[in-house]
């Protein structure tokens, strides 16, 4: 029985090897309801979007089928590991005034900690990315990323000049930026495409948690012992990561199956891939990529008008004090977090009906129907946030605008983050490093602009503006859901070329 059954499901794989395929053979189940239990963790293993030969069903080393213990530790350290990224940004926030007393330095080069680090934390991913990808590993990005870290945040503490202030924060922002797009490729690595929606989530708590707690920290270390101690212990911190990351994690990066024979040395000459930190780049020739990360990008740009102007409105009209201000931003945290685990979820069941509903076909594009109430949520909750501070009604329906906004942001951004990974099998990594440097531009430049655009149009009207620019990339969201299948069929088989 078990023999025939095997037999069964895998006649339903195509025997087209050719990369094309490789992400979206589009599995047909038909007889699943006639597979006994014994037979479930096979019906498991193929997936929904990926073609998996005789072989590595039968492996038992491949990531995929670890022990779902084992794999949630290694999710619980990549997420630990992500949350160093954003903590090192935010933590910074109350402490840009005794940085330019200290320094003796201008508020635009102070403000520069900030930015600096923004900006290459979008930037670095694609060397990491590039390098995870081509030489098949994520544990040594991860190693290596957390040296460079410590490296740099040690000389940031010992500093007593402004420039080499900024050029460590550059260093630390390209060591602690790796895990953002590698942890995506991580997921990808050991967990199946139904499975992914929920992992995503739970990996991003990490960053959220981060973006959380920074501010808190960096205000009361400052206070108490003084900002160059912030450095002292996210050094500690990334100190930690990395022996748990040395001694705890496994390699997870499975290399593809059609890799040239090692002791062919033509073969080898031919196939070889190349180290190109600018590869990652040209997957924005894909429609797939370019059309997907527009929405997001906007929306970040939204979220970081929002994050910048927050403190000067709230001030303005309400006339709260910083630190109640900073109590309001426990709202759009809790909506990131809480939204994270759900619309992890969320996403998950969406593609899993999806399938069922088409016999027990599934490709990715399907995940992304699960995007649409959140857009819907994330247009009202921003538009009304901007009116309701313009009419100056009760403080809490702003903090409510806010909460409701960042929970449909981050379901939104859970699912297209995660159709990535499905999209882009073998570079999810740099899938993941291009959304977060376009999102990296996005917050750069409207951090800088979003006060000149306040005074120029008001409150209110800056986020209805922006939300109506954001109809382009609900469009193009659109678009994708029900063509990239097509452009994958097409695309997929020269993307490593």
């Amino acid at each position: 029985m078990e023999k025939q059954n095997n037999t069964s499901i895998r006649s339903s794989i195509s025997t087209n090897n050719d990369e094309s395929n490789t992400n979206d053979i589009e599995l047909t189940l038909h007889n699943s309801n006639n597979i006994e239990k014994g037979d479930k963790k096979l019906a498991d293993q193929l997936s929904v979007n990926s073609e998996i030969p005789k072989e590595t069903i039968e492996d038992p080393n491949d990531p995929k089928y670890w022990p779902r213990k084992k794999k949630n530790f290694i999710l619980f350290i990549i997420s630990l590991a992500g949350m160093v990224a954003p903590l090192s940004s935010t933590i910074f926030y109350p402490s840009i005034t005794n940085i330019e007393n200290d320094l003796k330095t201008s508020r635009v080069l102070a403000n520069g900690i900030i930015g600096v680090n923004v900006f290459f934390m979008g930037v670095a991913p694609l060397g990491w990315a590039a390098y995870s990808d081509v030489f098949y590993t994520r544990r040594n990005v991860y190693l290596a990323s957390f040296i460079i870290y410590i490296i740099g945040t040690a000389i940031c503490g010992l500093s007593n000049s402004i420039w080499l202030l900024l050029a460590m924060r550059l260093v630390q922002a390209c060591g602690a930026s790796a895990v953002l797009s590698i942890g995506a490729g991580t997921i990808g690595d050991i967990f199946h495409s139904f499975e992914r929606g929920q992992a995503y989530g739970i990996f991003y708590l990490g960053p959220l948690v981060g973006t959380v707690i920074g501010p808190v920290i960096g205000g009361y270390v400052t206070d108490y012992l003084g900002w160059r101690w912030i450095l002292w212990i996210l050094a500690v911190i990334g100190g930690l990561i990395l022996i748990l990351i040395f001694f705890a994690l496994p390699e997870t990066f499975a290399p593809p199956t059609n890799l040239p024979n090692p002791n062919n040395t033509t073969s080898n000459s031919r196939h070889r891939k190349r180290f190109d930190p600018t590869s990652p780049l040209r997957l924005l020739k894909y429609p797939n990529m370019s059309l997907v990360i527009v929405y997001i990008s906007i929306t970040c740009a939204v979220i970081y008008i929002q994050n910048t102007l927050a403190e000067l409105s709230f001030a303005d009209i309400y006339h709260v004090s910083a630190s109640t201000v900073g109590l309001i931003f426990l709202a759009p945290a809790t909506g990131y977090m809480i939204g994270s685990i759900i619309g992890g979820k969320w996403s998950d069941y969406v593609l899993m009906e999806a399938k069922k509903r088409n016999n027990g076909v599934g490709y990715p594009e399907m995940r992304l129907h699960s995007v649409w109430i959140g857009c819907f949520f994330i247009s009202v909750s921003y538009v009304c946030y901007g009116w309701f501070l313009e009419a100056r009604l009760h403080i809490a329906l702003p903090i409510i605008a806010m909460f409701t906004g960042a929970f449909s942001f981050i379901t939104v951004f859970n699912s297209v983050s995660t159709y990535l990974v499905d999209a882009f099998p073998g570079r999810s990594a740099s899938a993941v490093a291009i959304n977060n440097l376009t999102r990296s531009f996005a917050a750069t430049l409207f951090t800088f602009i979003s006060v000149p655009f306040e005074e120029a149009v008001g409150i209110g009207l800056i986020y209805t503006i922006m939300i109506c620019v954001s109809f382009i990339g609900v469009v193009c969201l659109f678009v994708v859901s029900y063509k990239g299948k097509y452009w994958r069929e097409k695309i997929n088989s020269r993307i490593d070329e």
